[in-house]
């Protein structure tokens, strides 16, 4: 089977990135500032300006290490790109349509599972935490998306 040129926006990959991020990890992102806020009731007004510094300067950096660590991976790239996606028993091959890319082969054994959001297809990969191929849906057909599942399970 055989999914014809496909890709995503760059802002689409990291929309979905964050919104991975910032679901497993809100609790430690929103801890320190209510924290700080609890304590400037309690304590000192001074934990406001703390609170606002953990907000405004440590919570973009964090943010910013994400989009360096994982936005300039290799598969933010593959997700990017414009491509034909090649579905076998084997896994994937992804066939660029930039001469300078060369083919490259996902395995079934490397992709964990599979997730369908919203318009999204991403295939979460192993090896880092939000490691991930994304795929538009609606470049999909019906046919491709149960074939994946089944395949990918």
């Amino acid at each position: 089977m055989r999914i014809e040129s496909c890709s995503v926006t760059a802002g689409a990959y990291m929309r979905r990135l964050c919104m991975m991020v910032l679901a497993d990890n809100w609790l430690w992102m929103v801890l320190p500032v209510a924290l700080c806020g609890v304590l400037a009731v309690w304590v000192d007004v001074r934990f406001i300006i703390v609170a606002m510094m953990v907000l405004l300067i440590v919570l973009p950096m964090v943010l910013a290490l994400l989009y360096m660590y994982y936005g300039f991976s290799p598969q933010a790239r593959w997700s990017i790109m414009e491509k034909v996606v090649d579905v076998d028993e084997h896994g994937l091959t992804l066939t660029f349509a930039d001469e300078r890319m060369k083919k490259h082969a996902i395995a079934w054994d490397d992709v964990r599972t599979i997730i369908e959001k919203d318009d999204d297809v991403l295939l979460l990969l192993a090896g880092k935490r939000y490691n991930f191929l994304m795929l538009p849906a609606s470049t999909i057909d019906p046919d491709v998306a149960q074939a994946l599942r089944q395949l990918g399970a």
